[in-house]
């Protein structure tokens, strides 16, 4: 990004207010659980601090893991500010065994399909770790998209509407062009833009990968690591997105 009003603020940090700032279906299903839980929540991929800081807002403490140290230093600042109890912690899902966390979590939460960034390979690892973390009897809860309200392979997304945000005078625009369906992995391709206070427009394409998993699958995978499925819940995202499953999940007592 060019200099601008925003430079305190990372690029990533930025895209992720303008594309996942407004989406609040997901936010009470994370302060119930939260609120179920003894000790701190762990929420895996906080990036920005979309859930993190809402539930930190609600008194509890959170421990906010993202591979990213800018998005964690940017959430660290914007925590400080608003006096409330987020510890950002650097770490990578794919290289699971080197994750640590200063406590033991009560919940550990992976919303906006955090786990399918994970290919088939890298999930058992992280699930085993995930299990060794926890606390006795903690609940484990993470976010698949529910294929069956997606958009079909290929087929246009220009009738959505694109996210837009002004942020110090820049109007930003992130506008979804398609989904494609693979065997193994979903892409949705999305334009980029921003317009600067005097009118200059910048724009680029993003692709964002998620790799394909059932919830069944991922109940078969969590069974291996040592977790317990306890159920699943639904999250409606409304009819300009995909829904949601949450598999439920219980470490050992």
């Amino acid at each position: 990004m060019t200099s601008s009003g925003t430079d305190r603020r990372s690029a990533a940090a930025v895209w992720q207010e303008v594309e996942f700032g407004s989406y609040t279906a997901d936010l009470a299903l994370w302060t119930e659980l939260a609120g179920a839980a003894d000790g701190p929540v762990l929420e895996l991929g906080a990036g920005a601090g979309r859930v993190a800081l809402r539930l930190a807002a609600h008194g509890h403490q959170v421990l906010a893991l993202d591979s990213d140290r800018e998005l964690g230093a940017e959430l660290g600042r914007v925590a400080e500010e608003r006096n409330v109890s987020v510890t950002p912690l650097t770490g990578d899902l794919s290289a699971a065994d080197g994750l640590e966390v200063p406590a033991r979590p009560g919940v550990v939460i992976g919303p906006l399909h955090v786990i399918q960034v994970l290919d088939a390979a890298s999930r058992p690892p992280l699930l085993a770790r995930v299990t060794e973390l926890a606390a006795p009897g903690a609940t484990i809860a993470l976010t698949v998209v529910d294929e069956s309200t997606l958009l079909a392979a290929g087929t246009s997304a220009t009738q959505i509407l694109p996210d837009m945000r002004e942020l110090d005078g820049w109007v930003y625009s992130s506008e979804p062009l398609w989904v494609h369906v693979g065997d193994e992995t979903l892409t949705v391709r999305r334009l980029r833009e921003r317009v600067s206070p005097e009118g200059r427009m910048e724009r680029d394409v993003h692709d964002e990968v998620l790799h394909r998993v059932a919830a069944d699958r991922l109940e078969d995978e969590a069974r291996a690591a040592g977790l317990r499925p306890v159920g699943r819940r639904q999250i409606s995202s409304g009819p300009t997105e995909a829904d949601s499953t949450v598999v439920l999940l219980e470490a050992p007592a």
